[in-house]
């Protein structure tokens, strides 16, 4: 009888083992066919309508499937200029006029759509996100799948001398920037697994496990050193031209510690004067497909609309 009850007790645990292993396989599958997407977006913006077209075209090219777009009290024509693209259902805008946006815009779009998005990132409309080599971002953020967020470094661009806001695309715009990798990091987080907003450019993440840059180092704050853009990269038009940096001051900061803002132009001018010191022509590889995709948009949207896309439009 006792070995009769040892043998009942271990095919008992034996059941619950199994038990507990579907149920995790099963959470597991379901968590997976709730995903839609496997790569996008969230962003806060103000004033930026005669940039939006860009940016979400070229954050296409790259691999990124949907945006979700938070705007802040803007001004301009940011309606017209998202219209094509909430109608094809590949941007999702929220009116979010509470000031500062952050942290609530993040949280809220993590609460909204954690469940539908293997990868969020986090990034601003003057911020472009690109695979150093190749083409796909998708395809890079399979390798890090384990950490609960990629820290990707930004790359700080300058003026390139412009006084006034030249026509034509952000990227061929703005060629020049500091001659270094910053040790500011953005991130690319997996939504399911963070814990509570950082600040902009960080999160906490669950069971207190950190990020990683992309040699699979730890990254636990907004820094990080050493910086590295050998495999994935941010270029940050931080400056674009004078006129440009007038209106960012202007508009005001998304977030009480957000030094990117300036508000005044003196820091403007300091921050300039050391971001036009070599040239990189990088990102221009995806200038071809993106003035294509542009034309297309322009062809079905109306002449009216060319204006808008090539950054001449708009209300600062």
């Amino acid at each position: 009888m006792r070995e009769l009850s040892h043998s009942a007790r271990d095919w008992l645990r034996r059941i619950r083992r199994a038990g507990r292993q579907f149920f995790h396989a099963a959470s597991a599958a379901m968590e997976e066919y709730r995903i839609r997407y496997e790569l996008t977006a969230g962003m806060k913006f103000k004033n930026a309508a005669r940039f939006l077209p860009e940016w979400l075209e070229f954050h296409q090219i790259v691999g990124f499937e949907h945006f979700y777009l938070y705007n802040n009290n803007s001004t301009d024509d940011y309606i017209e200029a998202l219209a094509p693209y909430r109608d094809e259902g590949i941007v999702t805008l929220y009116e979010w006029p509470q000031t500062p946006a952050f942290p609530k815009a993040d949280q809220h779009c993590l609460a909204h759509h954690r469940h539908e998005a293997r990868w969020i990132a986090f990034l601003d409309d003057d911020e472009f996100l690109f695979p150093t080599q190749g083409e796909n971002v998708r395809k890079i953020l399979r390798r890090y799948e384990p950490y609960p967020a990629l820290a990707v470094h930004w790359l700080m661009f300058g003026s390139s001398g412009h006084l006034r806001r030249p026509e034509g695309l952000v990227l061929e715009n703005y060629l020049l920037r500091t001659d270094r990798v910053s040790s500011t990091i953005k991130s690319i987080v997996n939504p399911r697994r963070v814990a509570a907003p950082g600040n902009t450019h960080r999160w906490l993440y669950k069971n207190g496990i950190i990020a990683a840059d992309e040699s699979e180092r730890p990254v636990e704050h907004a820094s990080a050193i050493p910086a590295a853009a050998a495999i994935l990269r941010i270029n940050h038009y931080w400056s674009k031209s004078l006129e440009d940096g007038q209106n960012k001051v202007a508009r005001g900061a998304v977030d009480q510690w957000a030094l990117e803002n300036p508000r005044s132009m003196e820091l403007w001018y300091d921050f300039d004067r050391r971001m036009n010191e070599v040239e990189d022509r990088e990102i221009l590889r995806f200038v071809p497909e993106l003035k294509r995709r542009l034309d297309m948009r322009a062809q079905r949207s109306g002449e009216r609309s060319i204006g808008r896309i090539l950054n001449t439009g708009g209300v600062a």
